[in-house]
């Protein structure tokens, strides 16, 4: 049991130095005086097994101790620290550091309901201070985290409000806003959020240097995810007139995807580009399974018409089967690229195994797995796809993985880099 006493903030007074331990300095009136403020200090006495003693400690310290809690990945220890010392000493130098580190405290530990309340308070509470866009930032990422998309758009289209804002601040805040549109399946407004991030980004290009290409690579891979969902959605549907129009309009859409995965590649951040790769080679194969599950003439139908069937599909497996074959090349021409690279992520793992399937179904000695013609027209979900990219890093330039931890004793306006944590 603790039972906290005082803080004592010291306040030391001097006109000269130079005397001795026991020599007594009398100030002459009206002579100046230095006066010195140093940090509180709080004295606790504790009850412990062998009685009751006295702990001290100061803002300092408790700050410093939270910090290494954070950088040691001890996200509950340090969101603890960073708690007392907001309580133990609220009005201190170290007060807008606790708020935003506290927050990527409580983000380490998912919760995000009180690692916004610490970043909106530090928005709220100092709004001028150079981490109070950053906290802006954090919040919206915070609400993508939870699902929150609406007031995480919300958020987004707030920052860019703001007047404040580097290049890449603005690229980002685009990307984010118009990824949360597309989590709401609204395709249409989050497709012109990210023609407005490119528009932006060619307006300055010869102009401004970004400093990093991830939220670049973000916003032109989601203008081929759009294409791609719209792909996705078409059937293809009977009589035969109807079913050519269908084949057409998802054929536009393959090739309008694959020209933004593309573009993505060219930009060159090797995250995207494993991304991009492996949708572009699922592209031809979902092309490929919507026609095996296309439907089947009433004739074709009907255990009488089982042998007319088996003809049916092999034929059109034969027809069809350049597909697999782009598939199989983009699979590995990405997998290619990516070894090149030295990327190791969940995009490249799927694009091993989707190559590894490929090449059992283009095998001459293959058995296939004739469709169901009960099931025929249907629509085949689409798998779910790994993971996004991570941010390369968190605003403020910290490495990789890293809390991009504030330190009050750099209060300089920061030149800071636009890598945050969360997608």
């Amino acid at each position: 049991m603790t039972r906290r006493l005082w803080v004592v903030p010291l306040t030391l007074l001097a006109a000269c130095a130079g005397k001795g331990k026991n020599d007594v300095t009398v100030v002459p009136p009206g002579a100046p005086v230095e006066q010195i403020e140093m940090d509180p200090i709080k004295i606790a006495a504790v009850k412990g097994p062998d009685g009751t003693h006295l702990e001290t400690y100061d803002v300092t310290e408790l700050f410093e101790r939270a910090g290494a809690a954070l950088s040691a990945k001890r996200p509950a220890d340090a969101a603890r620290d960073y708690d007392q010392l907001l309580k133990e000493f609220p009005d201190t130098r170290f007060t807008k550091a606790a708020l935003y580190n506290g927050g990527l405290a409580y983000e380490g530990t998912k919760d995000w309901q009180t690692a916004i309340a610490r970043f909106q308070r530090l928005a709220t509470e100092h709004p001028d201070s150079s981490d109070a866009k950053d906290a802006q930032f954090q919040i919206g990422a915070c609400y993508a985290e939870m699902g929150n998309w609406p007031t995480s758009a919300t958020t987004f289209a707030q920052i860019l409000e703001r007047k404040d804002l580097t290049a890449d601040d603005k690229i980002e805040a685009m990307g984010r806003r118009g990824f949360a549109q597309f989590q709401l399946k609204d395709l249409d407004t989050a497709e012109r959020t990210f023609q407005s991030a490119i528009y932006y980004f060619n307006s300055i290009a010869s102009e401004e240097r970004l400093e990093t290409d991830f939220y670049l690579g973000l916003v032109r891979f989601h203008l081929g995810e759009i294409p791609h969902e719209r792909f996705r959605a078409v059937p293809l549907r009977l009589p035969e007139k109807q079913m050519g129009i269908d084949m057409e309009d998802k054929a536009r859409l393959l090739l309008a995807a694959q020209r933004q995965y593309i573009e993505t590649i060219k930009i060159g951040n090797p995250q995207w580009a494993a991304a991009s790769g492996y949708q572009i080679g699922s592209l031809y194969e979902e092309f490929y399974d919507a026609f095996i599950h296309a439907p089947i003439p009433d004739q074709l139908q009907g255990e009488a018409n089982q042998e007319k069937r088996e003809v049916y599909y092999e034929e059109l497996r034969k027809r069809i089967r350049i597909l697999l074959e782009k598939a199989l090349r983009t699979h590995e021409q990405n997998l290619l690229m990516l070894e090149r690279l030295g990327v190791q992520n969940e995009w490249r793992d799927k694009s091993k195994l989707a190559f590894a399937k490929l090449q059992r179904l283009l095998d001459p000695s293959y058995k296939f797995e004739f469709a169901d013609p009960s099931s025929a027209g249907t629509e085949t979900p689409a798998p779910p796809p790994p993971a996004a990219p991570t941010p390369p890093a968190e605003r403020g330039g910290a490495p990789a993985g890293e809390p991009s931890i504030r330190d009050p004793k750099d209060q300089a306006p920061q030149e800071a880099g636009p890598e945050r944590q969360i997608l």
